[in-house]
């Protein structure tokens, strides 16, 4: 697979290991990292699915990641990460019905002009 398709599928990996991240603290109810209450918080996360499978995807898109930075030139390929900021908005605006507001949008612009321009 070429550079640009590893750097894609290790992006979309990590956004979406975001998402479910995010679905699964939904599920918690709250979330108490006081000492005493470290422990039962940890064993609610690791009972929470959604949890443990965007750790799972984080995990792989680490290991895409690794692999895009023996065959690709840093600057090229770390502002493309910044994708993964419009493809999570987008994923939150769909799955959580966050808003996607004008500023948003306008930052969206930028992201995608940004790395057009810093890879062109």
């Amino acid at each position: 697979m070429n550079q640009l398709g590893l750097i894609i599928i290790s992006i979309l990996f990590g956004a979406t290991g975001q998402v479910l991240l995010k679905a699964g603290a939904n599920r918690l109810d709250g979330l108490n990292l006081s000492l005493s209450k470290l422990v039962p918080s940890i064993i609610s996360i690791l009972k929470t699915p959604a949890i443990i499978i965007g750790m799972i995807t984080f995990a792989i898109s680490s290991l895409l990641w690794i692999k895009v930075l023996t065959k690709a030139e840093l600057s090229y390929a770390y502002p493309m990460v910044s994708f993964s900021y419009v493809i999570v908005a987008i994923a939150a605006a769909i799955f959580f019905k966050e808003a996607i507001t004008l500023n948003k949008i306008i930052g969206i612009a930028a992201i995608v002009m940004g790395v057009f321009i810093l890879n062109r």
